[in-house]
This record gives C-alpha cells, sequence and structure tokens, in this order.
C-alpha cells in the first residue's frame, strides 16, 4: 500500500480518536481514563521492542491524540512496514491502545525477465534491490531508470522497463523487472546548419556522438548517450572559438525518429558570428619579475587568429611558471575586451599568485605490496621542497611508468600552516606476477608449448624475476633472468641472466648455453659534478658481459660452406645507451624507446689458455626505436625499427654463420617464416655429385633493418580483447652490399591482422601476415611463403 494511503488511514483514526476523547471528558478534567494498556498487533518478523522504542504514548498517561501522531510517524520511519493503525478499545472506563502495523513483504527472489540483448551480468550492477531484503518501493523505481539508462548506454534508445510484484505466502513476493528491448537505435546522420564557414567533417571527430557504420557491432560508434551528446554541445563551440569565431552560439538541437524507429537523426543549429584576431596582449597582478619569462612560452601571437585551445594552454603554461616557484595556489585569470568594429579580441592574463608554499609531508597509499621505497625514489619532490607543479607531474609519469600500478594519482591539501602543503601519492596495484602455461600452433613451427613464471616487482622491492621455458619443432629455450633497477637504493642497475637454447634455421642448428651480468647507470645521477646531467632523466648506460658456447651442426647440404658453420665460444662486452620516455614500460601506449649498442668481443675477452682455440670474434652495432601514441576512440598507433650490423674482427676470423642476421616470423617481419629472410649462396643440391644443380642456402647477413607499424584498437576491452593491423618490412643483407635486386625497394613487405589479449596468464598473441613478395623455389618454382600465414605467441612484441 502506498505511503500516502497509510497516511489517510492513520490521520482518519487519529481523528477518530480526537473525538472520541473529546467526547468523553473535558480535556481538563483530573479523573480523565489513563491508559491502561499499550499493546502492538500484527508484527510478523520486527521484535515488539524494536516497535515500541518508537512510542512515546505510555501505560499510565492520559490519551494523546498529538503523541499517538508522532508513534504513528515514527513506526513508519523504521521502514519495515506498509501501514499503521491505531485503535482505542474501553474508551470510557479503562482505555486499552492498540497499535495494529502491516508488515512490508520480504522480497524472496528478483529477476528480470526480456533481457536478450544485454545478459544478467550487464545489468547486475544497475539491480541494488537484493534476495531476503524488505521491499522497498522506491529502490525498485530506481533500479527501473538504472536498468534503463544501461540500455540507453548501448543503443537501445526505445527500451521500456517496468516492475510488477507477485505476491507470494508467508508475506513473501517475487519483483520481476521486464524489459521491452525493442530495436536498436543508431544514430544514422548528424546534420549542421548554419555552419557556412567550417564543414561537418572537421567538427564530427571532436563529438563523441558519431554516425553508426559497418563496425558499430564492434564499437560503442552510433549509439546515442544523452550526456554524451550534451558534451557535444560544448565541443561544438569549442571548434569554433579555436577557430576565432568567439560568439559563435550553437543552438538546441532536435532529435528525430525514423519511421522504422531504428535510426536517429540529430539536427544541430549555429549560428558562427564573425572571426576574430587577437589584438593586445599584456600581464596584470603580482608579475614577480615573470614578464620576460611569460611572454617567452606563450603560444599566443598579438594579430594571430584567436584559438581558445591557445589561450587555454598559455593559462597553464604560467601558472606552471609560478606553480615551479614554490606558488602552489598560483591563479591566472584571463581578461578579454573585444572590439567588434575591427574585430580584435584583446588578453589581459591577471596572475594572482598566492603565499609561497612548501611539501610538509608527501604520504603513499594504496600500496599493499610495493615497499613505500620504490614508489619514493621515483618521485622529483621531497619533503622541505618548494612546492613544484612539474615535479608533481613528472613524478606522477616516473611512478606510472613503473608498470605496477593501475592508476596513479598525486593530490595537495593543506598542512598544518598556510605555507605548507601535504602531497598524496595514491596508486592503485595491479597483478605483476603472471604463471604462463599455454599451446598454439603455427604453419611453420607446428605446434607451440610455453611456460613461464615471472614477477615484475618481485616481493614488492620492484626487482623483476623470471624462469621461461618455450618449446616448438624449430627452436627451444630456458631462461632465468633478475633485474634489480636500484641496486642497493643507488642509481646503479644490476641484472643477469642465464640460459640455455636451439634454433633450427633452414641449414644448420644453433645451441648454446651461456649467461650474461649486466651494470647500468641512470646519467642523471651525475648531475653534481655535470649540470647537464640534469637533462638525461630516464637516460641510462649499460655494460653487459656475456660468455656462450655455441656449436653449429649443419645439413649434408651445405658442406661448401662448412668452413662457415663454426661452434666456439663468445666472449663480449656490449655498452649500450637507453633512452626510455615510455609511459608504462610493460603496457606502453605513449611517449617513446631508444637504444643504442656496441659489442665486441676481441681476443683479450677470449685467451685460449681458458677458452681454446675456438673462440667467435666480431663486433656488432644495433639500434632499437620505439615510438607509441595513442589516437583517439582507443586507438594506439605504434612503429619500431631495428638495425644492425656486424663485422669480423680480422680476417682470420671471420663472422660465424650462427651470428648473422636473419629475418622473418611473429616478432620481425610477420607473414613470412621464422628467420627465412637471408641472403642466399648456391651450392651444389646433391653433396654425393658435385656436378648436380645448384641450390640456394640461406647464409645470414651482416646488416639488417626491419620497420614495423600498427595501429592497435578495443574490441572487448573490458577483458582485454583488442584487435591490431600491421604493416611490416625487412631484410638483410649480404656483406660489402645494401641493396636486394630479388625484391622491390629491397625490403620484404607483409600485411595483417591479428587478436591480441591481456589473459591472466599474460599477453596472447594470434596474427595473420599476407606476404606481398612472395618467393619462389628455383627448382620447382612453387611458391615459399603461404598466402596467408598464421602466427601465435606469447608476450609484448613492442
Amino acid at each position: 500500500m502506498t505511503g500516502s494511503v497509510t497516511r489517510a488511514r492513520a490521520f482518519l483514526a487519529l481523528s477518530v480518536l480526537a473525538a472520541l476523547a473529546l467526547a468523553v471528558a473535558p480535556p481538563a478534567r483530573a479523573d480523565e481514563p489513563l491508559v491502561q494498556e499499550v499493546r502492538i498487533e500484527g508484527n510478523r518478523r520486527v521484535e515488539v521492542d524494536a516497535i515500541r522504542a518508537a512510542i512515546s504514548q505510555k501505560k499510565g498517561e492520559p490519551l494523546d491524540p498529538n503523541k499517538i501522531d508522532k508513534d504513528i510517524r515514527a513506526i513508519m520511519k523504521l521502514g519495515f512496514f506498509s501501514d499503521v493503525v491505531v485503535e482505542v478499545e474501553n474508551v470510557e472506563t479503562a482505555p486499552v491502545l492498540v497499535y495494529r502495523v502491516t508488515e512490508r513483504p520480504t522480497v524472496r527472489d528478483v529477476k528480470i525477465v526480456g533481457n536478450e540483448e544485454l545478459s544478467k551480468d550487464d545489468l547486475k550492477e544497475a539491480v541494488e534491490l537484493k534476495p531476503f531484503s524488505i521491499l522497498d518501493l522506491t529502490q525498485v523505481r530506481k533500479d527501473v531508470k538504472k536498468i534503463q539508462e544501461k540500455y540507453v548506454e548501448k543503443g537501445f534508445y526505445l527500451a521500456e522497463v517496468k516492475y510488477r510484484l507477485s505476491e507470494l505466502p508467508d508475506n513473501q513476493v517475487d519483483v520481476f523487472y521486464d524489459v521491452a528491448e525493442k530495436a536498436k537505435v543508431q544514430v544514422k546522420e548528424v546534420r549542421f546548419i548554419g555552419n557556412a564557414h567550417i564543414p561537418k567533417e572537421e567538427i564530427t571527430p571532436f563529438m563523441q556522438t558519431q554516425e553508426g557504420g559497418l563496425l558499430s557491432f564492434i564499437s560503442a560508434q552510433g549509439t546515442y548517450k544523452e550526456d554524451a551528446f550534451q558534451h557535444d554541445l560544448q565541443a561544438v563551440q569549442f571548434v569554433y572559438m579555436d577557430r576565432g569565431y568567439v560568439n559563435a552560439k550553437v543552438g538546441k538541437p532536435s532529435v528525430a525518429l525514423s519511421p522504422d524507429r531504428r535510426y536517429l537523426f540529430i539536427t544541430i543549429p549555429v549560428e558562427e558570428g564573425e572571426k576574430y584576431d587577437i589584438g593586445k596582449i599584456k600581464f596584470s597582478g603580482q608579475l614577480l619579475d615573470q614578464e620576460p619569462v611569460l611572454r617567452s612560452i606563450l603560444r599566443s601571437k598579438e594579430g594571430e587568429l584567436f584559438q581558445r585551445s591557445k589561450i587555454g594552454a598559455d593559462l597553464f603554461a604560467i601558472g606552471d611558471v609560478y606553480k615551479d616557484l614554490g606558488y602552489a595556489y598560483a591563479n591566472v585569470i584571463p581578461v578579454t575586451n573585444t572590439d567588434p568594429k575591427a574585430r580584435i579580441l584583446d588578453v589581459d592574463f591577471e596572475v594572482e599568485p598566492g603565499p609561497k608554499v612548501t611539501f610538509e609531508r608527501i604520504d603513499v597509499v594504496g600500496n599493499d605490496k610495493t615497499r613505500d621505497k620504490v614508489i619514493r625514489r621515483e618521485l622529483r619532490i621531497a619533503e622541505g621542497d618548494l612546492y613544484s607543479g612539474t615535479g608533481i607531474k613528472v613524478s606522477k609519469q616516473r611512478v606510472n611508468a613503473l608498470g605496477f600500478f593501475e592508476t596513479v594519482e598525486i593530490t595537495t591539501k593543506k598542512g598544518s600552516a598556510d605555507d605548507k602543503i601535504v602531497a598524496v601519492v595514491e596508486v592503485k596495484e595491479r597483478a605483476t606476477g603472471t604463471f604462463q602455461i599455454g599451446a598454439g600452433f603455427s604453419s611453420y613451427e607446428n605446434f607451440i608449448l610455453t611456460g613461464q613464471i615471472s614477477q615484475n616487482n618481485f616481493f614488492g622491492w620492484g626487482q623483476t624475476l623470471s624462469l621461461q621455458v618455450q618449446w616448438s619443432s624449430i627452436r627451444q629455450l630456458g631462461q632465468i633472468q633478475f633485474v634489480e633497477p636500484y641496486f642497493l637504493d643507488t642509481r646503479w642497475t644490476f641484472a643477469f641472466d642465464l640460459y640455455a637454447t636451439e634454433g633450427l634455421y633452414t641449414t644448420f642448428t644453433r645451441r648454446a648455453v651461456g649467461g650474461s651480468m649486466t651494470w647500468g647507470y641512470e646519467l642523471s645521477g651525475l648531475a653534481p659534478w655535470w649540470s647537464f646531467a640534469r637533462r638525461l632523466e630516464d637516460m641510462r648506460l649499460f655494460a653487459t658481459y656475456t660468455n656462450e658456447r655455441v656449436n653449429v651442426s649443419s645439413s649434408n647440404s651445405a658442406f661448401l660452406l662448412a668452413n662457415q658453420f663454426k661452434s666456439g665460444t663468445t666472449s663480449s662486452v656490449r655498452l649500450s645507451l637507453q633512452w626510455d620516455r615510455r609511459d608504462n614500460r610493460l603496457f606502453p601506449s605513449n611517449g617513446w624507446f631508444t637504444s643504442a649498442s656496441a659489442e665486441f668481443a676481441p681476443p683479450a675477452l677470449a685467451p685460449s689458455f681458458i677458452f681454446g682455440d675456438e673462440v667467435n670474434l666480431f663486433t656488432r652495432y644495433a639500434v632499437d626505436a620505439r615510438y607509441y601514441r595513442p589516437i583517439f576512440l582507443g586507438l594506439i598507433f605504434r612503429s619500431k625499427l631495428t638495425l644492425g650490423w656486424i663485422k669480423e674482427w680480422d680476417k682470420d676470423h671471420p663472422v660465424p654463420i650462427s651470428e648473422k642476421f636473419y629475418v622473418g616470423g611473429i616478432n620481425s617481419v610477420r607473414g613470412y617464416r621464422f628467420l627465412s629472410l637471408s641472403p642466399v649462396q648456391e651450392v651444389g643440391c646433391n653433396s654425393n655429385n658435385p656436378a648436380s644443380g645448384g641450390c640456394d642456402i640461406a647464409v645470414g647477413g651482416d646488416k639488417q633493418a626491419i620497420l614495423n607499424l600498427e595501429l592497435e584498437f578495443p574490441i572487448f576491452d573490458k577483458v582485454g580483447v583488442r584487435g591490431v593491423l600491421f604493416a611490416d618490412a625487412g631484410n638483410s643483407f649480404p656483406q660489402g652490399k645494401f641493396s636486394d635486386p630479388a625484391v622491390p625497394l629491397s625490403l620484404y613487405k607483409s600485411v595483417g591482422f591479428g587478436v591480441r589479449w591481456l589473459s591472466p596468464i599474460g599477453p596472447l598473441r594470434f596474427e595473420w601476415g599476407v606476404p606481398l613478395d612472395r618467393r619462389r623455389d628455383k627448382q620447382t618454382n612453387a611458391y615459399i611463403d603461404q598466402p596467408l600465414d598464421f602466427q601465435f605467441t606469447i608476450g609484448n612484441f613492442f
């Protein structure tokens, strides 16, 4: 029963009581009858004491209608009852007051009916009414509204949701939310009226509401959301103000539904007005002698077209100047003055710096596993230092780049005094350990088995420890790696790895057992002796010593090249310089990484009295450059350039074939067989008959060049499933040559697509490559490369 009916019944009973009381005795009579008993009836689940505690009319007191009115309200506020009726027995002689309550039913079950397009999991967050709770119709109505909003988010603009109650014995009910989904409504067209100077194509990219297309079933494109559309109207005005139309107005839009109720047509009226240029730019307020600095950083220029985005960027830049001087509460107000006749707009940046502030305390919260020092050593702010806006921004970037956290936020609050401030670094940890056991299939490796146990934040110390095993028909790997990025809390890096590998190349098998040890140093640590080093944040110099025993076994068909199939020990030192400006080192989406290295394997590191005469001597140079850029709507552009060059140490020690470059496969040029792109040398096909026809044998190159381009987009982003489109190009070149006449532009090219899943066991890659320069066998003229090559692996590529 509704609250209005309840109140009507309660007030009616109260009125009767008042009339009876007045009819029985005058209000001030001394012998007025007293209440002999107060009874409560009708309650089954609610304890009598809980109800009695809300009643002010007591036994032995005169009957008071005002108290009874108050009691009715108090009992209803308990939330357990749908009705309260008060009755009086034996009014004349010995009044007995009876509070008769009607309990609200209990919810036995809550069900959603009619939902086909959206699953119960999609809707469960919208339903807050729970089984075994007291029926609350207000909450039921809220749930109806939330379910409706959920359907609108998914594009079911016409969906209807109603509720119904099914009464059951023992004062129980089942609550049903009946959904009539109807057809999904898609935005068919967005029109603009009055946009004479800015075409629609230059406005809609800034809007969340987009016209539907062929891929609307995958993405949210074409879905109409009211709250997003209201932001879009502001975005339209922003576009005009960014083109100089400072008086542009966006009118009330109209949203029309097609006759078949499947499509929406949106019309947005615009009044453009006139374009304005920037007139004079000046500064006022407390400038603190910073005006020359402020003018040097301005993006807006006098006489140029007015652009709101530039003015906004200037506001932040001016504020940052003062915040980096310790003025945490600096405020910059743009004051504008327009001249409609000249169509110019003067801008006055009014500066209010406020007081200087120092960091009183820096609190780190949310790090249940990660040690405080792992976060604090990445911060570029310190307790006792003057406030620095840039320091806070850089600190956030560095903590986020660790890859240990889903989110990183740095906020500030007032300290114990006006000139003190407290910084709060709040992190939300992500799982950094993985246990991977996987299997896949490749067109050239057949079955692939892989297993890995890794922890990128070992015991919360920021260290990396991993154990990896891979097996397929052409390659096997076992490896243990350890990395300590801040050895003994210094700027030194220490790492080592031990490995055993076996790889089946076209003409030989390479087996290696070895290990390496690395020391590195962050160059910004040299700032006390070299001031320029302050600019070298995230740049590290590494020195790596590697020692491995390589065994090479060749096929019979390559007997004429036997002198190249050398086994031996490699003892080398590699110097590398790395600059890492990625936003996240585990899953980057913005920034860049570049590395240049030189590896030397000289005779001095391989003395014969230790390693014997079988040693590999060479010099190798490499460049690895990667770039990441988010575009829009979750799209991420990635590019990777890999260059390499290896040369012999002297004429007596040619470069072993096992150290040369071979290109192709899922981690270089996709669409081509694993390590199959290589210079070739013709030898006899039959080792028992030197006069037989020649066969091309892959001998590896002393140079390589690989370019990878990717566009990654969300498919089911909530569960970590993303798609990728890619284009690759690469090749390896023989000694003395930098071109390959066998292929256009000297590079083998491919395009393709793939699916990536950031699964609980690690990132999985499923990719299909289309080789654009398919090769043919000289003897049979059959294609060597498949028209579509499927490849699978576990791990990140970029």
